[in-house]
């Protein structure tokens, strides 16, 4: 491969010779390149390619401009993503994709402690797995394969890397995902934490073993006993994983790094505290509780990864005609959309989400954003405020009151929790402005009961766009799920609970003994299955008058179907299966409660 590059898009790693290519002989051999990696992605199935990127990557295939320049602005717009790119450029050049640790090679376990201590360092820091290292008779070195999720060529990493080896060994680049590298390294490992070590490189190692184990939230708990000791957690898929022993030493001074780091304002012990700081490529938001100990309070520490970047609704997995429901509603020009649901059910992703789908500021649209802190640091909204209550100036009140009288567009509010704030969000959908915001309900229809305790009722429900409510149900590891030949009674149960018919079905179950790649759990990652409800006439009425006894009729008479609905699809897609949504669902769950 032609190793020159030029500014508008990096060239992705190729060390190995590019095998022969599709296109014609009027194409230039990075446009060779492009074109072909253009057709790998095209006709892959297992790359996660939704069929909204697949009309994309048709188009490009056929489209006479220039491929390097069309993958470009695949990128820039998400529609497809840098994991995509890589392991569509492994395959071009032929190489191995590590997708679970079981894909490691077991030679690969012996370099972690026979490569030099230097290269190791950077090979951890840079979630590089090194996968062989072949030498002559001589015993000089020839090749060495090492695997990252990179997919552009960063020849700084090449320079430093090739420093440990002879000038003729040559680089075998392959792909690994990033946790992966991450498992692999954090394999060789101790269980605990060495009790001098500093607390900058003590929260440096939880912050990115935190990441390495896909972890939404870390908790750094004290011993309930009194002991002096505490358990650092970690939040996976919606459960907490016990992970690592600190000495309460290590962990006073961890509160002091991190209130330093997020320039938290010095409180009493006896106080809680929270700020903000960014660490390891994210913004992490910080709680510190007060927690009883034998000899006085002690600090309870919980750290949460906020995402920074915002996937478009379909890559999120939710079915199209929900998606074009939810981007009609976004279409709007004044009204309120609301997301409802408990804490950590993906609200905020959501509303997100249905902004950048819709795209407002394409339309020259001026966006606001006012939340606790701002999750998403999306590029071409106008104005992101942070809410700080302790700031009489500052509160979610104050700050939405001055963001009307600075000519916005659309406004993002973090969460509807009073009276005032309720009617001024309708005020503001009443003079002109979208609101998106987010209400804790359990559904839709429990949406309006509440807003009606809020002083929201009769004539105002018709400024609604839109409710969506939702929970967080688990996917099935790729990797160790269990194709279902014959479905069991539940799984017959929930599709005829939610009319859903069995004939097409492609179901799978988690399997009981899980693997390395979901850490023996049977489920990697999760998806969201919603529920929408738009107020129509009949339900305005209703309200005007609070007889509320049919509102579930009128909202089946108003396109709503229950949220179990669309987690029965994913079942039948084969995304997650009946016993996840059994735990998730509230009306399923009360079932098994009371089976």
């Amino acid at each position: 491969m032609n190793q020159s590059q030029t500014p508008s898009i990096p060239v992705p790693i190729s060390i190995t010779p590019v095998h022969q290519a599709i296109s014609g002989p009027e194409l230039s051999p990075r446009e060779e390149l492009y074109q072909n990696l253009l057709k790998i992605l095209h006709n892959a199935t297992d790359l996660g390619i939704d069929r909204v990127a697949h009309g994309h990557l048709e188009t490009a295939l056929t489209s006479p401009g220039s491929k390097q320049l069309i993958m470009r602005d695949l990128i820039s717009q998400k529609i497809i993503n840098r994991v995509q790119l890589a392991r569509a450029f492994a395959r071009h050049n032929r190489a191995r994709e590590l997708l679970s640790i079981l894909d490691i090679p077991a030679e690969a376990q012996g370099l972690r402690s026979e490569i030099h201590p230097r290269l190791r360092s950077l090979l951890r820091r840079e979630r590089i797995v090194p996968m062989s290292i072949k030498k002559d008779e001589a015993g000089n070195v020839t090749d060495v394969h090492l695997a990252t999720d990179s997919p552009m060529r960063d020849l700084v990493l090449e320079t430093n890397v090739r420093e440990f080896f002879p000038p003729a060994a040559t680089l075998h680049w392959h792909f690994s995902l990033r946790e992966v590298a991450g498992a692999y390294w954090m394999a060789g490992e101790s269980e605990n934490i060495d009790s001098d070590m500093e607390a900058e490189a003590l929260l440096d190692r939880i912050i990115t073993n935190a990441i390495d184990a896909r972890s939404s939230d870390i908790h750094i708990d004290p011993s309930i006993k009194g002991e002096p000791r505490a358990i650092i957690k970690y939040r996976i898929d919606g459960f907490v994983h016990p992970k690592e022993v600190i000495t309460t030493e290590q962990l006073e001074r961890l509160r002091v790094r991190i209130e330093n780091l997020a320039r938290m304002a010095k409180v009493n012990l006896n106080h809680a505290n929270k700020g903000a700081f960014t660490r390891s490529g994210y913004d992490w938001r910080v709680q510190i509780q007060p927690h009883a100990g034998r000899l006085g309070p002690v600090p309870r520490i919980v750290l949460r990864r906020l995402q920074p970047d915002v996937m478009p609704l379909e890559v999120l997995g939710y079915p199209a005609d929900f998606i074009e429901k939810i981007k009609s509603a976004a279409g709007s020009p004044n009204g309120v959309i609301f997301w409802t649901g408990p804490t950590g059910s993906g609200k905020t992703e959501a509303i997100h989400a249905a902004v950048v789908s819709a795209n407002p500021m394409a339309k020259g649209l001026s966006v606001h954003t006012i939340e606790d802190p701002p999750e998403k640091r999306v590029p071409g909204y106008a104005v992101q405020m942070e809410i700080m209550n302790e700031d009489p100036a500052r509160t979610g009140l104050q700050l939405m009151k001055s963001s009307l009288r600075a000519d916005p567009d659309v406004v993002i509010f973090g969460e509807v929790r009073d009276e005032e704030m309720a009617k001024l969000v309708f005020e503001a959908a009443n003079t002109g402005h979208l609101v998106f915001t987010t209400l804790h309900t359990n559904t839709a229809i429990d949406a309006i009961a509440r807003l009606d305790e809020l002083g929201i009722n009769g004539f105002l429900l018709s400024y609604i766009r839109g409710i969506a409510a939702q929970r967080l149900v688990r996917r099935l590891c790729g990797h160790c799920k269990v194709p279902l030949q014959e479905p069991d009674d539940y799984t017959r149960y929930v599709f005829d609970r939610y009319g859903v018919p069995m004939s097409g079905a492609n179901l799978f179950v988690s399997n009981p003994e899980g693997c390395a790649n979901c850490n023996y759990t049977g489920y990697y990652g999760r998806i969201a299955t919603a529920e929408w409800l738009k107020p129509t006439k009949e339900i305005v009425e209703a309200s005007t008058s609070k007889n509320y006894t049919e509102l579930e009729d009128m909202a089946k008479r108003a396109g709503w179907q229950p949220m179990g609905r669309m987690g029965v699809i994913h079942v039948k897609n084969g995304i997650t299966d009946a016993a996840e949504l059994s735990t998730k669902i509230l009306e399923l769950a009360a079932e098994a409660l009371t089976t």
